[in-house]
């Protein structure tokens, strides 16, 4: 089967090549914002939308005039590539709407927040540096192997690091299921006050994982470099030191997250076949939940745990259950199977019956 894998890693480009990153980010964020902006305007004042091939029929004629001649040092994939990024923004806007899904609808980006920009083909790796087009060979810091043949390039800034991210397709074969052992089944009920609660095995042995909460350790911090930033002049050097500060602090908390959620989930993949965890709404909690409820589920990443343990469980053929999202799994006697009702304060299940 196919298989889409990403590798990323982190840069080490020259003063001169930092300065085209910058650049190249700019012109693509120019152009998704200038392109949303006259999609807007267009359905307002016709009713009718603008499509993919239209708004990149304007890309020379804007080479051209002299206030976006600068554009031409811009290499034209990656131009192309920010509006095609805006068409599939839409395209996903309008495929919500017809499943019923609360769409988000594509909004302007912002300077210094998630710059990117991205190469479809052009470019090659050789050992430990990577060429982009019209930017050169830059060197990145390889930790493993690139596996698969590269399809798509990402490079984007996170705090005052860039990183390159290789999207691969690899073909590799269909894994073989994994043979069905209650021994080597598991379920997972996530939480706030434990990341996780485990219970293995056909005696259902009983593991606590505790929440690391990488925000709230850090939010004293985050206070004081937030109080900074807004105390100085917004474009000033010290607003852009201090705003730099502030950045590199969320891109660290960012990656713990990140390193907890896939050590953990390739843990739990090599020790177990048969991965049972709850079906949540986290959106909706998020939404619903008061101001600390939310920000303490938001720090436990619940979301990007689930997805690692179900992209990892399909690539090594284990099984991978959500149970339903209203099935009353902890009102549930895991001997007799009979329910009973519980309080939201309690938190061991003692059965009636058993």
């Amino acid at each position: 089967m196919l298989l889409r894998k990403g590798f990323r890693f982190r840069l080490d480009p020259t003063d001169s090549q930092r300065q085209l990153c910058s650049q190249f980010a700019g012109a693509s964020r120019f152009l998704y914002n200038r392109g949303l902006a006259q999609r807007k305007q267009v359905y307002e004042e016709t009713g009718k939308s603008v499509s993919y091939f239209e708004q990149n029929n304007d890309l020379v004629p804007l080479k051209k005039q002299q206030p976006t001649a600068w554009l031409k040092d811009i290499h034209s994939q990656v131009l192309q590539q920010a509006l095609k990024n805006l068409d599939a923004a839409f395209q996903n806007f309008f495929q919500n709407l017809k499943k019923g899904k609360k769409p988000g609808f594509p909004r302007f980006k912002c300077k210094g927040i998630r710059d990117s920009f991205r190469y479809p083909q052009g470019v090659h790796i050789e050992n430990s540096q990577v060429y982009l087009p019209k930017i050169g060979y830059v060197l990145f810091r390889k930790s493993r192997e690139i596996e698969g043949t590269l399809k798509q390039t990402t490079i984007l800034r996170e705090g005052s690091h860039w990183y390159v991210s290789f999207s691969c397709e690899i073909e590799i074969n269909d894994p073989v299921p994994a043979p069905i052992a209650e021994e080597k089944a598991i379920g997972i009920d996530m939480g706030l006050k434990s990341f996780a609660v485990m219970a293995s095995g056909p005696n259902n042995t009983a593991k606590r994982i505790d929440n690391p909460r990488f925000f709230t350790q850090d939010l004293p911090r985050l206070r004081v470099l937030s109080r900074r930033l807004c105390k100085k002049v917004k474009g000033s050097k010290n607003w852009l030191r201090a705003k730099l500060q502030l950045s590199k602090l969320h891109a660290r908390i960012r990656h713990c997250r990140e390193d907890f959620a896939h050590k953990l989930s390739t843990e739990i993949i090599k020790s177990h076949d048969i991965i049972c965890v709850e079906s949540l709404d986290i959106p909706n909690l998020l939404q619903t939940g008061t101001r600390s409820l939310s920000r303490a589920i938001a720090d436990a990443s619940w979301r990007f745990f689930l997805g690692c343990l179900k992209y990892k469980a399909k690539e090594k053929g284990k099984h991978f259950v959500e149970t339903g999202q209203y099935f009353p799994s902890t009102q549930t006697c895991n001997s007799c199977w009979h329910r009973q009702k519980m309080e939201l304060g309690d938190r061991i299940y003692r059965c009636i019956v058993a």
